[in-house]
């Protein structure tokens, strides 16, 4: 899997937890807003592709915790999932498996699908009710929830928020001792808090594909943004179960081919308010 890396934010508009949507109930409705997208120079083990630039973001609504292999199984009729557990969030599905699942959820509960497949050409309609894949821009702005640390949680993630690798920690704590641990698999659904917007998972345990092609940011000031119109990668985030801490920033920003499937890679829904 090849790994890139991205971001950190002010909060301009929305920065008090969003109302929860009545529909769908696994869901909460994010209030839309204007936050800085990409991490301050001063972050530690940022990337250098996490320049900060303005985003505004609509309201939409977003899964409280990954697709499970429960759900996806039932859904799609197999579970391709490394580890093992109706529970544990579903990984090993390509981008274009989670576009499909998407698809099939939206047909099962006769919304319209967000996507229309053929081969490896997706074309999305960003007007349809059904689910959907977030945005780059969507995902960091409810991971952060408001803040502007690396982490909702602060400055500093211990694997009891979280689960990563964490043996050697995070902003040069490389004593060698080991200050966390590493679960060496993925965990059930929601086995840690949430953030302050309900949201579960946000860093680690399975980083989530994102609609987005991987690129340069574009720096100018956006809405609604959706990234590149071509690539090669597309992006994931929040890192996972065996990823560094620095992976897990809300910031960060990871990407592979679009066909590729990981062990460490999963997915949640989004879906437009109306």
């Amino acid at each position: 899997m090849k790994t890139l890396s991205l971001c950190f934010m002010t909060f301009f508009a929305a920065a008090s937890a969003p109302a929860q949507s009545l529909f769908p109930d696994d869901f909460v409705l994010i209030k839309g807003g204007t936050f800085v997208m990409g991490s301050p120079a001063s972050e530690p083990e940022r990337g250098r592709d996490e320049i900060q630039h303005r985003v505004t973001v609509s309201d939409f609504h977003l899964a409280r915790s990954e697709v499970t292999q429960r759900e996806y199984a039932a859904l799609m009729g197999s579970n391709p999932g490394e580890f093992r557990g109706d529970d544990l969030p579903v990984e090993n599905v390509t981008w274009f498996d989670a576009l499909r699942y998407s698809n099939a959820r939206s047909a099962r509960e006769g919304l319209e699908p967000a996507y229309a497949i053929d081969g490896e050409t997706v074309t999305w309609n960003r007007r349809a009710n059904g689910y959907r894949l977030p945005t780059e821009a969507e995902w960091e702005y409810a991971s952060r929830a408001g803040t502007t640390t690396p982490f909702h949680t602060g400055n500093a993630i211990s694997d009891r928020q979280a689960n990563f690798y964490n043996h050697y920690g995070y902003n040069n704590n490389s004593s060698g001792r080991i200050i966390g641990g590493a679960k060496g698999s993925t965990a059930s659904v929601k086995s840690f808090g949430s953030n302050s917007w309900g949201l579960f998972d946000m860093h680690g345990n399975v980083a989530e594909w994102c609609w987005d092609w991987y690129g340069e940011y574009d720096i100018a000031g956006r809405i609604d943004p959706a990234g590149p119109a071509t690539g090669t990668y597309r992006v994931n985030r929040g890192g996972g179960w065996n990823d560094f801490p620095k992976h897990v920033r809300s910031a960060y920003r990871g990407a592979a081919p679009p066909g590729n499937r990981m062990f460490n890679v999963g997915f949640r829904l989004a879906r437009n308010t109306k």
